[in-house]
């Protein structure tokens, strides 16, 4: 994990409901392989989590966006993917889903409109946007050209996480933020 990030889980309960918070995560840059970035997913649905709400920090893409905005994430690009990096590659395990699920729906559009709410009844809502997030390999950040390239293809933000994270929690969690 980073700097300033502990790099443990933290159980407890919220509103009721028993949670576990992930402080830091493994990161591809990092020499991990994508079944040691991803192990933690497994381990939450193991746990029995239901629902997975992911973070992460990442550049502006889009020009609607200001700096400090929140972009709830619509659909991604898996850059990686495109080099056959896929966290859904090698040994299927049928307990954590189907080897070939569909993407094309991978963010709960229920989840958006309620975390859209929510930050409307919080007098949040100026600065929620929503977008399609894009996944490098990292550590180094884009040139402008790169940039350019990922604004052409339709990411409105940019990162070096989240989506290997994302795609296995799609076999694994029942619900996936």
């Amino acid at each position: 994990t980073v700097q300033g990030h502990e790099g443990q889980l933290v159980f407890g309960e919220l509103n009721g409901k028993q949670c576990v918070c992930m402080q830091g995560r493994f990161h591809f840059y990092e020499g991990y392989n994508i079944a040691t970035v991803t192990y933690p997913v497994r381990v939450f649905f193991l746990l029995g989590i239901e629902t997975l709400i992911v973070t992460n920090a990442a550049g502006g893409l889009s020009h609607k966006f200001q700096v400090g905005d929140i972009m709830l994430i619509k659909d991604h690009i898996n850059i990686p993917g495109f080099a056959g990096q896929n966290p859904l590659c090698g040994r299927n395990e049928e307990r954590f889903g189907v080897r070939f699920p569909c993407m094309s729906d991978a963010y709960d559009r229920d989840f958006i409109r309620m975390a859209r709410e929510t930050a409307q009844e919080l007098g949040c809502d100026s600065f929620i946007q929503e977008g399609v997030y894009c996944m490098l390999a990292g550590p180094s950040y884009e040139t402008i050209a790169e940039c350019k390239v990922l604004q052409k293809l339709g990411a409105d933000a940019v990162g070096i996480c989240s989506t290997l994270v994302m795609m296995s929690a799609i076999l694994s969690v029942k619900s996936t933020y």
